[in-house]
């Protein structure tokens, strides 16, 4: 049986090593072309890589942008004592630049692996999350005291493997927030409320995280994010962004958690990239 989970574990690994390689592969590629045809890009890349809550910048119309990567995560349950490991990639975000104030988002969908270790017995389970359909739409723009704002609405649709998706077609939404300090530290909010079985629970969440810009490249950040209401979930994870070409970029970011009802920690790496301008 240990065979089999080492197999499991390495097709896991070789799947992700070769989605990175690929990506920074296609990436280099289409930059480079970018770059050569045009000069470097004047519009910032902006990602919603890593961490847990998203940025209030959309990106431009006209684009599509690809993020993704992978996710280990690490819980330990009291009652009864269980260690459960998850692994899921490639926790794929698309953005579409439809209209200078709108942009289509797609997630989920992605293939999850889970490992529970009870005692002597080990239960492995795989399969695949539900997709979600979303939108962000910009509120305000960035000037002085006002910060950057956006509105975010997604459906998580009802298809997928059984225990991954929820039974009924599931909203969620929240409100971002995102304000430079200075010219090198910025300060993220979100703010949201999601459901779960149709409209019966509702449960309101948030994250906080700050970001210094050592270089022109190199920008660390942490971040402490959870829930407002039902079990006490509360995190804290820290991380770093390196921007490999105008429109590459590369993180890693992971935290423990700061109450029990949370999982116990987790860690994560990925690479977004901008296509060129299509329309």
């Amino acid at each position: 049986m240990e065979l089999i989970n080492y197999q499991i574990l390495g097709k896991i690994a070789h799947f992700n090593f070769r989605f990175i390689i690929m990506s920074l592969g296609l990436s280099t590629a289409v930059c480079m072309a970018q770059v050569s045809a045009q000069g470097s890009p004047e519009i910032p890349l902006t990602t919603d890589r890593p961490g847990v809550g998203d940025t209030a910048y959309l990106i431009p119309r006209g684009y599509i942008q690809l993020e993704g990567g992978t996710t280990f995560e690490h819980d330990r349950t009291r009652a009864p004592l269980e260690r459960i490991t998850t692994v899921s990639l490639p926790n794929s975000l698309i953005r579409i630049g439809m209209f200078d104030v709108m942009e289509l988002r797609l997630l989920g969908g992605e293939y999850v692996y889970e490992k529970t270790s009870s005692g002597n017995r080990d239960n492995h389970d795989h399969g695949v999350s539900a997709p979600i359909i979303g939108t962000k739409l910009q509120l305000t723009n960035e000037d002085q005291w006002m910060p950057q704002t956006a509105v975010f609405v997604n459906l998580t649709i009802p298809v997928g493997s059984k225990r991954l998706h929820p039974d009924d077609v599931t909203p969620d939404f929240k409100i971002a927030a995102n304000y430079a300090l200075s010219e090198r530290v910025s300060m993220e909010v979100n703010l949201g409320a999601s459901w779960k079985n149709g409209l019966n629970e509702i449960t309101g969440f948030y994250t906080t995280a700050l970001g210094v810009a050592m270089t022109e490249r190199f920008t660390p950040f942490a971040e402490v994010f959870g829930n407002m209401n039902g079990p006490s979930t509360h995190g804290f994870d820290a991380g770093f962004t390196y921007l490999v070409l105008p429109t590459v970029q590369l993180d890693v970011s992971g935290g423990p958690a700061l109450t029990n009802e949370a999982t116990d920690w987790f860690v994560a790496a990925g690479v977004s990239y901008r296509l060129p301008q299509l329309w």
